[in-house]
């Protein structure tokens, strides 16, 4: 069934109000990050060719998420798909809806939840040795490697194809198991800066002042209010560039990839296997 990018949207939104209802009655801290935090700066709402949605939040509350879902989650409507599963080997979880398909190419075969969904990232601190916030960065490199060999992530570059060939070989679970603990290793102290490494973005791009987060601006994001960083400006500077909030012309907005590959927001997905 094909659905207006819209529709899809409004769905989406569906859910992130539910996440959003979630996190304030768990006392739970979360902001949009990326191309979301983006859409809600200068589209009030999702950028119009965008199908999905990102939220990023500090490690503590991001473990308290994971822990409150496993009680308080309505279950009849939502499921939470969490991070370095055999379901899902990624480093990040995701809040699926149920009662939905949204199929994408390199998971179509898998045997997983196939609901639409929204991302929840883990922000984790960072080094205030460059040396080592390198590492961290290099180690999130090597575990997103090794998870999109096991998902079946699909590319048409060579390089990225003969990485992840190799990664099935070289890093193992004991490899991953300390790679991830060398990725967070800084998340019981104080750090200056704060990273997201399991994205798309380059290393400079990665990180930034914690301060940045403080107390979240709810913004307008469609017909609701939805948090972003206090200093969203800044932070989408050190994301985007400065000039962030100037419209991309149409080969910029083709460079955007587009998740899904079938939409059925009124099936199930269980009903297409």
């Amino acid at each position: 069934m094909e659905n207006d990018i819209k529709e899809i949207q409004e769905k989406i939104l569906e859910i992130a109000i539910y996440f959003d209802h979630l996190c304030q009655a768990m006392g739970i801290t979360y902001y949009l990050m990326g191309g979301s935090a983006l859409g809600a700066m200068r589209h009030k709402g999702f950028i119009p060719w965008d199908d999905d949605l990102d939220v990023f939040m500090t490690f503590d509350n991001y473990t308290k998420i994971l822990d409150a879902t496993e009680q308080h989650l309505d279950k009849e409507r939502f499921y939470l798909q969490r991070e370095h599963t055999a379901e899902w080997p990624m480093y990040f979880s995701k809040l699926r809806m149920n009662g939905t398909t949204f199929i994408e190419e390199d998971t179509k075969n898998r045997d997983m939840h196939k609901g639409l969904y929204i991302d929840i990232m883990c922000l984790n601190n960072v080094s205030d040795n460059k040396v080592y916030h390198l590492f961290q960065y290099l180690a999130a490199r090597l575990l997103t490697i090794s998870t999109l060999a096991e998902r079946g992530y699909i590319t048409d570059s060579r390089i990225k194809k003969i990485a992840i060939f190799s990664s099935q070989f070289l890093i193992g679970e004991t490899i991953r198991k300390l790679l991830i603990r060398f990725v967070r290793s800084k998340n019981k102290e104080k750090t200056a800066l704060v990273g997201h490494f399991f994205g798309r973005a380059r290393f400079s791009k990665t990180s930034f002042p914690s301060q940045y987060l403080g107390t979240p601006r709810y913004l307008p994001f469609s017909n609701v209010l939805l948090p972003v960083p206090q200093e969203v400006e800044k932070y989408l500077k050190i994301r985007y560039g400065n000039s962030f909030m100037e419209h991309p012309d149409e080969r910029t907005k083709s460079q955007y990839p587009q998740h899904s590959a079938f939409v059925d927001l009124s099936t199930d997905y269980r009903e297409y296997e």
